[in-house]
C-alpha cells in the first residue's frame, strides 16, 4: 500500500507544481490586503488543494488504465479505497500546518489580537475540506471522475450562493464572513471534528462497497 500511496503522490505533484506557482501569485496579489484577508484566503486555497488533489488523480489513474491493472493486484480493495482517503488527509494537514505558520507570522507582524480566533477559522476551513472530500469520494467511485466532476461544480455553486446570501443579510465583508462562519467555539470545533470523523468513516465503507463491486 506504501508504493500506491507514493504512486499517488507522485501523481499529485506533476499537478502541485502549477497548484503551488499559481498560489504564489495569488499570495502576491492579496498582499495589499489586511492580515485577516490574507490568511483567510490562503486557507480557503489551501482547502481546496487539500479537497481537489486527490480527485485529479482519479482522472490520471483513469487516462493511464490504472484502475484495470489494480484491480489484478494481490492487494485488498479496501486499502486501493484508503489510498485516496490518506492523500486527502495528507494535503489537508499539510495545508493545516502552512496555514499555521502563516497566522504565526501574520501574529508576529502585528496581527497578534485574531491570532486565537484565525486558527479556529482555518481549522473549521481545513475540518470542512474534510467533510466535503468524505462526501465527494464515494461519487467518484460510482461515477467516475468525468461524471462526478459535475457534482462538484454544483457544490462550489451552492457553497457560493449560500455565503452570498449570508454576506447580503449580516452585511459582512467576505474576511469577516469567514471569521464568522468558521470560528466557533473550541467545543464546536470538537464537535465538527467528531463529525467529519464519523461522516469520513462512513464514506470510506461506502466507497469501498462500490469499488468492490467492480469486477477486473
Amino acid at each position: 500500500m506504501k508504493g500506491i500511496l507514493v504512486k499517488d503522490l507522485l501523481l499529485a505533484w506533476k499537478n502541485m507544481k502549477y497548484l503551488l506557482f499559481a498560489f504564489v501569485i495569488f499570495a502576491l496579489a492579496i498582499f495589499s490586503q489586511s492580515s485577516e484577508t490574507r490568511v483567510m484566503m490562503l486557507g480557503m486555497y489551501l482547502c481546496l488543494i487539500g479537497v481537489l488533489t486527490p480527485l485529479y488523480t482519479f482522472s490520471y489513474d483513469r487516462t493511464a488504465g490504472w484502475d484495470v491493472y489494480a484491480r489484478a493486484l494481490p492487494v485488498e480493495r479496501w486499502k486501493l479505497v484508503l489510498v485516496k482517503y490518506l492523500l486527502g488527509l495528507i494535503f489537508l494537514c499539510a495545508g493545516l500546518l502552512i496555514g499555521g505558520v502563516l497566522i504565526a507570522v501574520s501574529a508576529s507582524m502585528g496581527a497578534a489580537s485574531e491570532t486565537g480566533r484565525m486558527l479556529g477559522a482555518l481549522a473549521g476551513m481545513m475540518l470542512a475540506g474534510l467533510l466535503l472530500l468524505s462526501v465527494q469520494l464515494p461519487f467518484f467511485y460510482r461515477f467516475g471522475p468525468e461524471k462526478a466532476r459535475l457534482f462538484i461544480v454544483v457544490t462550489i455553486l451552492l457553497v457560493t450562493t449560500i455565503c452570498g446570501a449570508l454576506m447580503s443579510v449580516r452585511e459582512l465583508e467576505s474576511s469577516e464572513l469567514l471569521l464568522w462562519l468558521l470560528s466557533p467555539s473550541p467545543a464546536a470545533i470538537a464537535l465538527l471534528a467528531f463529525f467529519a470523523a464519523a461522516l469520513i468513516f462512513g464514506s470510506f465503507f461506502l466507497s469501498v462497497r462500490i469499488y468492490g463491486r467492480g469486477d477486473v
